[in-house]
Formats: structure tokens, sequence, C-alpha cells
């Protein structure tokens, strides 16, 4: 656990691994185009539809758990996530060849963002200050679930701003400077959101462990 949690922290950890909330814990995205968007898609060229083919395939499952690390609900996800390609799918003479998923993940943070202004967010089943008195010593954690369930609570912990880069860095993959062109902040500012993030984590786990290798 401790191992895992080490590598996560400087980065070395991807979401093949350990997940957040969704699939992980017994949810999964549908992966089911609805009416509306089949509808949108079939007017458009065979080549528009081949485009967003792939580009669904490949990037759906990631959108949906990327939507529920940052705070969107699970019985909300499916419908966000089909509102992130049909909005790719009315902007898709505007998305340049190979840019198809960093516009994904930029309108599913923009979306993902509003839910939580309106008040959409999920409560977490875990906080951040109960980690210490229910985690037993490294020793005793065997059991990946509660693994997950600590580093959802230390994401919950997280501000909107620091989450989203830590979320988009650490399980989708993006670089450094590509979360900040797809956010539109300095890269200087992405780079300060990453390192503050990693730099709570590391003291939650001292909290928790203490100093120990």
């Amino acid at each position: 656990m401790k191992t895992a949690l080490t590598s996560y922290a400087t980065g070395g950890l991807g979401s093949a691994e350990f997940g957040l909330g969704s699939a992980e814990c017994g949810e999964a995205p549908s992966g089911t185009l609805r009416l509306p968007f089949i509808a949108a898609a079939v007017r458009r060229s065979d080549a528009d539809q081949a485009r967003l083919r792939r580009a669904f395939q490949q990037n759906y499952a990631g959108v949906w758990r990327s939507l529920r690390r940052m705070g969107v609900a699970a019985d909300r996800a499916d419908d966000v996530a089909q509102q992130v390609f049909l909005i790719a799918l009315n902007a898709l003479g505007r998305i340049r060849e190979g840019s198809e998923r960093a516009f994904l993940y930029g309108t599913a943070v923009r979306l993902a963002h509003g839910a939580r202004r309106r008040g959409e967010r999920e409560v977490p089943s875990l906080g951040l200050d109960l980690v210490p008195s229910l985690i037993p010593f490294p020793d005793q954690l065997t059991d990946q679930k509660r693994a997950r369930e600590v580093l959802d609570a230390f994401i919950d912990s997280l501000d909107v701003d620091t989450r989203t880069v830590f979320v988009l860095t650490e399980f989708d993959g993006f670089t450094t400077p590509e979360i900040a062109d797809l956010l539109d902040v300095p890269l200087g500012t992405a780079a300060s959101r990453l390192r503050r993030a990693r730099e709570k984590l590391r003291a939650m786990m001292r909290d928790i462990y203490g100093d120990q290798p």
C-alpha cells in the first residue's frame, strides 16, 4: 500500500493500476450512444462519423472516469460524458486532426466544474480527516479497495483547480504543458498546482505512516 502511494505521489502510478471511484468500485460507463447523439452523427459525412467513432472508442471510458474523479455523481456521469461527445460532434470542423483527445478532456473539465457549481457533486463516503483513525498499519493494508478509499479521500480534499491538474496528470496521462494549454493557464501555474497536490499527498502519507521507508 505505502509503496503504491509513494509511486503515486511522485507521478509514477497510472490509472491502470490504481483507479478512483467509478469503474473500480463496481461502476462502469455504459459506452452506449444515446438518440440525440446518434441523430446528430448520422447527418455527418462518412469521414466525420469514422473520426468521431474512433474518438469515442478511444476516449469514452477515460472521459467518464475523469468526470467521476472530478466529482460528477455516478448517476450523472453517463449523461455528462454523452454531452462531452455531443459538443465535440458540433465542433468537429474546428477540432484539428489529432487534437480530439485534448478537446474532449478540456470539455469534460468545463462540464465537471459546472456540475460542481450547481451543487451536483457527490458527498464522499470517506473524509480525509478520518483517514488516520480508520487506516490500519501498512502491513495490514492488503485490500486494494481500502487503498482506493485513501486516494479518493485525498483527491476529494484538493481544491478544484489543483484537483483538475492532478487528475489530468496522474490518471489521464497529460503532460504539464498539455494541461496548461488545455486549461488556458500559464505553464508555471499548472506546474505549481501539480507540485502542491503532490506535496499534500506526501504530507498525508507522513501523517499516516510516519517516516517509515
